[in-house]
């Protein structure tokens, strides 16, 4: 269920802060998709929309606040200023979506299509965010070790980090040493290499940073919201230049001069409807490799949607160029009519297995290993809720190890009135949602360590399509439960962080344990404490 999630903040001011620290060493819900072919991940990449119903809208909706602003009020001006997929983002999820409400998104469309005078696409002027930096970024050093570089640190995505730069015994000193406001709020995690520091927004914007002073050396403005962390390589004329890769919600992966912010090249990876770019790109050898996820979980809750056509799926691309290599679909074919729902409309099938962790690379096999998703209908498929090897040359499945069979799961099917689309036989939502990490113990035995969100953790055998070595279950799991996103390991040690949202508070294990690699024996276990917040929902609750 963590495929749609839209944090987003005020169009006027900023929500979210990245914060750069130093030791100190002296229930509103949008409208369901319309049946006008603009559906919610359309309507936040900024496709489609009517500039002439928007200005309709606005006069009815915004012009009242906006034409006349004082106070905390935004100018329409001001408003105006931002890409359409920061505007529909802002009226869809945003402090704006009361005033949205019962707007379709065609409509949502059509308000930031009128409002917006930003293109998406180019490098602009960064705004109120942060100053600009008076002198150029220092040379990138991707052999330093005080660096993370993309999700997981490296393309084993170890999320481990050995030489930190301070000891535990100094944490309590850090303090603020800058803070930088996003426009609208943070998507993928901050990238760190030497000086530099590169982050993007669910605004589209993406920021090239000075990681010491936090001053801007530019920003560029995607057309569509990016949550997928930035992962730094070389390019081919020269060790010197640099680029930047992540992905949008257009489809897009692009490249960017890590000094300049221009583009280099972007490609469209899918054209499938309601994709959603959640996980992170991962770069190895000359090649990036794009994971492809979905929305259709949430989408489906409307009875009229034609539930399910979408396929997870990997992209190889040429780093330098962009050029597609390959592409693997997780479903064996693509979705076709199998019944109708409740309500009448037709449904498809097989759909599901999101990819919604970065992509891991096991340079030693020449494999690159990908975590899927549940299914969204009854005709449930082998690769869903599955652990994927696939050949790093031609995307060919090696190996397919399905932890959890018949896992069928949309949004909404708990309530007392469970939709028309939903399975006949609800399962769990038990998504591998992190990334694999292959891992080489100190004895030197390999294992590939997984976690699901079904609570279970896992060593599997690479060399042995994936067999289990051992399992242990630490929670309950669920749909926002588990294990999440972040797993770590360092040679001997696994961490795993357990988020339990939505889980009944007596079953809940919310908190962070240490497991021995060898025969998944725990260490410890730190059961994380009750918050307390300043609002009141399910989300002030110490997951992580």
């Amino acid at each position: 269920m963590m495929k749609l999630s839209l944090p987003v903040a005020c169009a006027a001011i900023a929500g979210v802060l990245l914060l750069g620290l130093s030791l100190a060493r002296s229930t509103v819900r949008a409208a369901p998709p319309s049946g006008d072919g603009n559906g919610v991940i359309g309507m936040l990449s900024g496709e489609g929309g009517d500039p002439a119903l928007g200005g309709t809208l606005y006069g009815a909706r915004c012009a009242g606040c906006h034409d006349h602003p004082g106070g905390r009020i935004t100018s329409k001006a001001v408003i105006s200023d931002n890409t359409r997929a920061f505007i529909a983002a802002t009226l869809f999820g945003g402090i704006m979506r009361p005033m949205a409400r019962g707007l379709s998104p065609h409509g949502i469309a059509s308000v930031a299509a009128y409002l917006s005078t930003r293109d998406g696409g180019a490098v602009s002027g960064v705004g109120p965010e942060a100053p600009l930096c008076k002198s150029k970024p220092e040379a990138i050093d991707l052999m330093r070790l005080d660096q993370w570089n993309g999700w997981g640190r490296t393309d084993e995505q170890p999320r481990f980090q050995p030489d930190p730069g301070f000891t535990a015994a100094e944490v309590p000193r850090l303090k603020l040493k800058w803070a930088f406001a996003y426009a609208n709020s943070r998507g993928g995690q901050a990238t760190v290499i030497g000086d530099s520091l590169f982050l993007n927004a669910s605004s589209g914007a993406v920021y090239a940073l000075n990681a010491k002073s936090g001053c801007a050396y530019w920003r560029f403005d995607a057309p569509a919201p990016t949550r997928s962390s930035i992962v730094v390589g070389p390019l081919a004329d020269g060790p010197s230049h640099f680029a930047v890769y992540f992905a949008d919600y257009t489809r897009t992966a692009y490249a960017l001069d890590a000094d300049r912010g221009v583009v280099l090249w972007k490609t469209q990876v899918d054209t499938q409807r309601e994709v959603q770019m959640t996980g992170s790109p991962t770069l190895h050898d000359g090649r990036l490799f794009v994971p492809v996820s979905s929305a259709e979980e949430a989408i489906a809750k409307d009875p009229s949607y034609q539930c399910c056509k979408f396929r997870g799926a990997v992209a190889a691309l040429d780093a330098r160029s962009g050029k597609l290599l390959w592409k693997t679909y997780v479903t064996p074919e693509p979705a076709k009519p199998f019944k109708l729902n409740a309500a009448g409309a037709q449904m498809f099938g097989p759909a599901g297995g999101a990819i919604w962790s970065a992509p891991t690379v096991d340079d030693k096999r020449h494999l690159v290993y990908v975590a899927t998703g549940d299914s969204y209908t009854d005709l449930d498929f082998p690769n869903a809720d599955a652990i994927l090897a696939l050949d790093e040359a031609n995307g060919a499945i090696r190996w397919s190890n399905q932890r959890t069979r018949d896992d069928t799961y949309i949004d909404g099917c708990h309530s007392p009135r469970p939709g028309a689309n939903c399975p006949t036989k609800l399962g769990q939502d038990a998504d591998f949602g992190a990334s694999p990490i292959p891992d080489t113990a100190s004895n030197g035995r390999q294992t590939l360590l997984v976690g699901q969100k079904s609570g279970e953790v896992a060593a599997l055998d690479p060399d042995h399509d994936g067999t289990v070595l051992w399992s242990r279950r630490l929670s309950a799991g669920g749909p926002l439960g588990g294990i999440e996103f972040g797993l770590v390991a360092d040679t001997d040690t696994m961490f795993v962080p357990i988020s339990d949202i939505y889980v009944p508070s007596a079953e809940a294990e919310p908190g962070l344990s240490a497991l021995r690699i060898s025969d998944g024996a725990i260490l410890w276990r730190t059961r994380l404490p009750k918050q307390s917040c300043a609002w009141r929902n399910v989300y002030c609750f110490p997951g992580i």
